[in-house]
């Protein structure tokens, strides 16, 4: 490389690190045709970050605080749980932040300087940590995911891959209908406001790949806040924080297909015995038993996945529901047999009466019985007449109701 290599990076010891030029002189003269054409922009690096320290902010010296401008790049969020409550994400986290200690703006002529994973080391950067995170990983292949570039002007931008699960507190009053929305916190651990102030850098400081998807929710929207907290032994002091707020909408096409239509089936399968004989016991009471044990199954699986909350859910309303109509329909059956059993009785008691009696008598005992107004078999079929109208207008309007109070 040209002499005009090694010149920039004297006069920028001179300059920045204020060495004498006697100092400097000792230095030329030790240096051979062959040093000086051998210059690096490394030799340049490895002057900037002579007597830097990466332990103390920016602008320390000045009692002024570091701002850090944060962007999200959101790769994918693999899976969002309601029995856990919590999400876990992939994404870029990138930060830039000007360190007046490593302005060389004039020196070389170069824009900006790419530098190695090995060397962010060697620099200060921010103590970004995530608040709700209850795991959290870097990425390391083939080589770990992280890029500093220091530009010119002292502007550093770092940015970093990492992978997290993050809690997020969910209210499931309209599960599965419902609308959730988890934050994802970022503050500083160690330095308050007077040291380090973050804040999103723009409106668009979140985005997403454009290959992100979800199995059961959709991204609706998010938005980005403050949230800056006091604690501590200190009670004044301030770290500064700030919020993602991310809107999901589920999707209801799984539960529709698993639940609600397999649900509305098995009711509409219990209406079958009203159109069976009274006589045909076995079929009913089958199919009945059948239809109640089979909504109860499908009540647990429904809620098998979720946590165990005090409050009801729309799905239990959901189901309790089927369980009642499933259930009303076999009790249908059982007091229509009474009614049926009951008059059988009470022809058989006549008979057991007048065994004594001639056989014209008998027969007038009979026809007596039968000619009663609305007898047991006529009460039962009437029942079962009246329960094939009034079923299925009590379900529809249960089902008008929950859908519109659920959804609208």
């Amino acid at each position: 490389m040209r002499l005009t290599l090694l010149l920039p990076i004297l006069s920028f010891l001179y300059y920045r690190h204020k060495m004498r030029l006697t100092l400097l002189l000792p230095i030329l003269s030790l240096l051979t045709i062959n040093d000086v054409f051998c210059q690096t922009r490394t030799d340049f690096i490895r002057a900037l970050l002579v007597d830097y320290d990466n332990r103390i902010t920016p602008n320390f010296e000045k009692n002024i605080p570091t701002e850090v401008e944060v962007s999200l790049f959101i790769n994918s969020i693999d899976s969002i749980s309601e029995e856990t409550m919590d999400f876990t994400m992939n994404t870029f986290v990138q930060q830039e932040w000007k360190d007046p200690r490593l302005d060389f703006h004039g020196f070389i002529d170069v824009e900006y300087l790419e530098l190695d994973a090995g060397l962010i080391k060697e620099i200060w950067v921010p103590d970004l940590y995530f608040t709700n995170e209850k795991v959290a990983s870097f990425h390391d292949v083939t080589v770990p995911n992280k890029m500093l570039h220091l530009f010119s002007d002292g502007r550093i931008v770092y940015r970093l891959r990492i992978s997290l699960k993050a809690s997020c507190p969910m209210d499931l009053y309209k599960y599965p209908m419902d609308e959730q929305t988890c934050s994802l916190y970022l503050q500083s651990f160690a330095f308050t406001t007077n040291g380090i102030v973050f804040k999103w850098k723009n409106d668009s400081a979140v985005q997403k790949s454009n290959r992100f998807e979800l199995p059961q929710f959709r991204l609706v929207g998010n938005d980005t806040l403050e949230c800056n907290e006091s604690y501590g032994t200190n009670g004044n002091a301030s770290f500064s924080c700030i919020q993602l707020d991310l809107h999901f909408k589920r999707n209801i096409g799984y539960y529709m297909i698993q639940f609600f239509v397999p649900s509305v089936m098995i009711v509409l399968l219990s209406w079958v015995s009203f159109w069976l004989t009274i006589d045909a016991v076995p079929a009913r009471i089958s199919l009945g038993i059948l239809t109640v044990l089979t909504m109860t199954t499908q009540r647990s699986a429904g809620t098998a996945s979720l946590p165990r909350v005090s409050y009801i859910k729309a799905i239990d309303v959901w189901m309790g529901a089927c369980l009642v109509f499933v259930f009303a329909a076999l009790l249908e059956f059982a007091f229509v047999n009474v009614m049926e059993r009951r008059q059988i009785r009470r022809v058989q008691s006549v008979r057991l009466k007048g065994n004594g009696e001639s056989k014209p008598c008998l027969e007038k005992l009979e026809r007596n019985v039968s000619r009663q107004p609305m007898t047991g078999h006529k009460k039962a079929k009437t029942i079962d007449n009246v329960s094939r109208v009034i079923f299925p207008i009590s379900f529809i309007l249960f089902c008008v109701v929950y859908w519109v109070y659920y959804v609208m």
